[in-house]
């Protein structure tokens, strides 16, 4: 297994955390407003297109995301995850594509703040890198 693909692999299974803030996770829900996700500029979005897991070089991305749900404690869709395979480098790496679905949950809440998804789990409909069936990324990004 190429060195890119075991720590994608590594990450997948053991969460990588990306980058929310001081919001904690597990507090209770307590913005009126739709919960959001905090993409890599730190803004906070609903139904987003694209997901840049790995925000330092998007290496790591899910894309053509469609919503079938988004709810105050979870959303649902489904979507195309991307990874550069930094073979031979990670400048001239291809990428694989791999089939989601995707669930975002782990609420998260501060005063005066949106509720913020912070989980993002991921199941390969047709096996993911390193021949994974499921994963789970926890987005930290701070929001502005």
């Amino acid at each position: 297994m190429h060195p890119r693909t075991r720590r994608i692999a590594t990450a997948l299974g053991a969460s990588a955390v990306i980058g929310l803030g001081s919001l904690l996770a597990g507090a209770p829900a307590g913005a009126a407003t739709s919960p959001v996700l905090v993409d890599c500029t730190g803004t906070g979005v609903t139904k987003p297109s694209s997901i840049t897991i790995a925000c330092a070089d998007a290496g790591v991305a899910i894309t053509k995301i469609s919503w079938s749900s988004w709810k105050a404690s979870s959303a649902k869709g489904k979507g195309t995850l991307t990874v550069n395979t930094c073979e031979p480098t990670c400048a001239a790496g291809n990428n694989e594509t791999y089939p989601v679905r995707i669930s975002l949950g782990g609420l998260a809440a501060a005063p005066g703040k949106p509720d913020v998804f912070s989980q993002v789990r991921l199941t390969f409909t047709n096996g993911g890198p390193a021949m994974l069936n499921t994963g789970t990324y926890v987005i930290d990004n701070p929001m502005s």
